[in-house]
């Protein structure tokens, strides 16, 4: 089993926003050394978390670590020119061959950040449309498939990950583009269905450079000691979702909800997002979990 990183960026009470941008770099850099798989930053646009540019803070992550695979999970592509993520991605890639991941999300920001980010732009159809729309642009700019063309020519995409909370015609998008496919049981409607990678691994469309279908699934919670101190700790934290699927408890008990979610889903790979009430105990929380699942040996 591997295991990777999902961060939300919390600002930590009492504390500046750049603070929580350190915080995520050292763990990024701790999580390198650890052994995990991932270290992914989502895009929100809520004063309630540090940041809200993942593209600017992933180029300083990877920069900053020199194994572990870096990525967005994921750019909200609504909010996005797909010619811009594609032209970013590609710079990035130039310098971290092989080593990015570019996740793409159908959420949304509230009306008066839509309207700006969009520059008073009108969607193309309804909501779904103009998602679908715009990872098709997305990844015809990435692929060459485009009559347009921009350089750095000659390099590689990153692997496209179309993200999911629930929605089968999600899964169904990512096997009929051929890109990876990422199912998050995090989000207050998330839907805790292993038919959904079941759907995406038999809808899968083969690719030259995908040849087979890859997805993980995310899951939020906390590890600590003993389950009681990880409960506490839990009880602590205001950025406990309160929903979703949570994993909390001792690394035993994490470790066997993890394998048992592995199994039900058949993928050997989850993210995690923990939601640790400080920075001390976040990074024994990723400690633990990296000892009692061997990462290091992997």
């Amino acid at each position: 089993m591997r295991l990777g990183i999902l961060d939300f960026c919390p600002i930590r009470k009492g504390r500046p926003p750049a603070e929580s941008l350190y915080e995520s770099v050292e763990l990024a850099r701790e999580a390198d050394a650890l052994g995990y798989s991932r270290y992914w930053l989502a895009e929100h646009h809520e004063l309630g978390l540090a940041h809200h540019s993942p593209e600017t803070l992933m180029g300083l992550i990877a920069g900053s670590t020199e194994r572990i695979r870096v990525g967005v999970a994921g750019i909200l592509m609504g909010l996005h020119s797909p010619m811009r993520v594609a032209k970013v991605f590609k710079v990035l890639e130039a310098f971290f061959a092989g080593r990015l991941d570019l996740g793409v999300g159908a959420g949304s920001a509230e009306p008066p950040v839509l309207a700006a980010m969009r520059d008073g732009a009108p969607m193309v159809g309804d909501h779904r449309q103009d998602y679908v729309r715009r990872v098709k642009a997305l990844l015809e700019f990435l692929r060459g498939e485009s009559p347009l063309h921009f350089n750095p020519l000659g390099v590689a995409p990153p692997p496209v990950w179309v993200l999911a909370s629930g929605s089968p015609e999600t899964a169904s998008l990512a096997a009929s583009l051929g890109t990876c496919f990422g199912h998050s049981l995090i989000h207050p409607k998330s839907r805790d269905d292993a038919g959904l990678a079941a759907r995406y691994v038999e809808e899968f469309r083969p690719r030259p450079d995908m040849p087979k279908p890859r997805w993980v699934v995310a899951v939020t919670g906390l590890c600590a000691e003993t389950e009681a101190e990880a409960r506490r700790l839990a009880s602590l934290s205001s950025d406990d979702p309160k929903s979703g699927l949570e994993i909390v408890g001792s690394p035993a008990q994490c470790r066997e909800r993890f394998q048992a979610l592995c199994e039900r889903y058949r993928t050997d790979e989850i993210i995690f997002k923990d939601f640790a009430p400080d920075a001390e105990s976040r990074l024994r929380c990723h400690r633990l979990l990296a000892e009692a699942l061997q990462l290091t040996n992997k």
